[in-house]
């Protein structure tokens, strides 16, 4: 059982990209439906003024470390945990092991289409893929219904779904509860990179934990966004 702590009241699991990987492939073979949690610091501060996104991610399976902001918040609390799990990242590794498996799997969100390329991108990468089912995030509420029977009767083990935080997680929570034996992850902005639309950092700005200020740099609309970074690291200091 991997170790869990906490930051500013979230929890945080202290996994490798490998362990998480591991973890949630268990998780299908379980009973119930399993949410996963990419954490960064944006999601902690939206979780302490959210009490409704901060119960989800204490009853998650499994909260990955997806922000530099985390590793530097454990750091300050004399914590380790080992590496960075972004979204991107494993939702790559777990497509490459869905097509090594031919693990169904459903694609929920980003705009019409950009699923679809993202999966294509993969397949040139890792294989045939098992999509058990495709919808973009551009849905009202009297959508929903179709598309959770159509999850529901697809028989996907693994639902990926990107709507943006907190939206993902609570439409996760509260519409798929009944699925059995299945892993559904909050992926953010996970296909839009995927698909070739926002380029990802630089390698070394990926290692120095500087993914942010690149993702700041495309899309300068992002910085209200981005106040939640310098807002995090003041309440880590002030609460140590």
């Amino acid at each position: 059982m991997n170790k869990r702590i906490s930051v500013l009241s979230v929890p945080i699991d202290c996994v490798t990209m490998d362990e998480a990987v591991q973890r949630i492939l268990q998780l299908t073979e379980e009973p119930g439906l399993h949410l996963v949690a990419t954490a960064n610091a944006e999601m902690v501060m939206l979780a302490n003024e959210n009490p409704t996104l901060h119960t989800i991610l204490n009853n998650a399976s499994l909260v990955v470390p997806d922000g530099a902001g985390i590793l530097w918040a454990a750091e300050r609390q004399g914590e380790h945990v080992p590496e960075r799990v972004t979204g991107v990242d494993v939702t790559k590794r777990l497509f490459k092991v869905a097509a090594e498996r031919q693990i169904p799997v459903y694609c929920l969100g980003a705009a019409p289409g950009v699923a679809q390329r993202a999966i294509d991108n993969l397949s040139a990468q890792v294989g045939p893929l098992n999509i058990a089912g495709i919808h973009d995030g551009f849905f009202d509420s009297t959508e929903e219904q179709e598309i959770v029977k159509a999850i529901s009767e697809s028989k996907a083990k693994l639902v990926f779904v990107a709507l943006g935080v907190p939206k993902q997680e609570q439409w996760i929570s509260e519409k798929l509860s009944h699925l059995d034996g299945v892993v559904a992850i909050g992926i953010g902005g996970s296909f839009d990179v995927l698909a070739g639309n926002i380029p990802r950092a630089p390698e070394w700005m990926q290692r120095n934990r500087l993914e942010w200020l690149y993702r700041l740099y495309l899309e300068p609309q992002r910085i209200g966004r981005m106040l939640a970074i310098p807002k995090f690291m003041w309440t880590v200091i002030r609460n140590k």
